[in-house]
């Protein structure tokens, strides 16, 4: 029983890995919401010699009538939000390697949850990858939508990434549904 959970778990893995990066190079889903800045270098340096400490900065910030004076049409100005997280391209923390876990875990984790499923789940093939699917509809609602709320994303983005995430999800179901199927008795 656990190893074909973990076997049906790794197809899920490799199924998942191989949409997603599918996704991103061909679709470009999930690269659209960053994109380089005209004259980048100037802009660098400003930041860097400006923002020193990690945090989130916004930009056109008005705190007192002194700094209202510099700006008299400030509601009228574009803002923005600049994020420094205090590290460089050589010493970005491990986020990475917890991504490829929770790559690995999510669909085990799915397979294990699919052998508790009942009898009518398991009985067919579509009910099993349907399962699975409905869990990548939570995984949507739980990560993506929050995220993309507090990215202040567009909607089209966000809906472009909650059906890639079900989409993800879809496949990997059909690979697990495929490798658990009910016990003979």
């Amino acid at each position: 029983m656990t190893k074909r959970i973990i076997v049906a778990g790794l197809l899920g893995a490799v199924v998942m890995g191989v949409w997603v990066m599918l996704s991103f190079a061909v679709l470009r889903v999930g690269g659209q919401s960053i994109r380089p800045v005209p004259d980048q270098a100037a802009l660098h340096a400003a930041l860097k010699s400006r923002i020193t400490e990690p945090g989130t900065y916004a930009c056109l910030y008005i705190s007192s009538e002194g700094e209202a004076a510099q700006f008299p049409n400030y509601r009228d100005e574009p803002l923005y939000a600049i994020t420094y997280k205090g590290y460089t391209h050589n010493t970005v923390p491990g986020f990475r390697n917890l991504g490829v876990l929770s790559l690995l875990l999510a669909p085990t984790l799915a397979a294990w949850l699919l052998t508790k499923a009942s009898d009518s789940v398991l009985r067919r093939f579509v009910t099993r990858a349907l399962f699975v699917t409905t869990l990548g509809v939570f995984v949507a609602m739980a990560g993506d939508w929050p995220r993309a709320v507090a990215d202040e994303q567009q909607a089209s983005g966000l809906l472009l990434t909650t059906a890639n995430t079900i989409v993800t999800w879809l496949l990997a179901g059909l690979a697990i549904a495929w490798r658990i199927q009910p016990q003979r008795s």
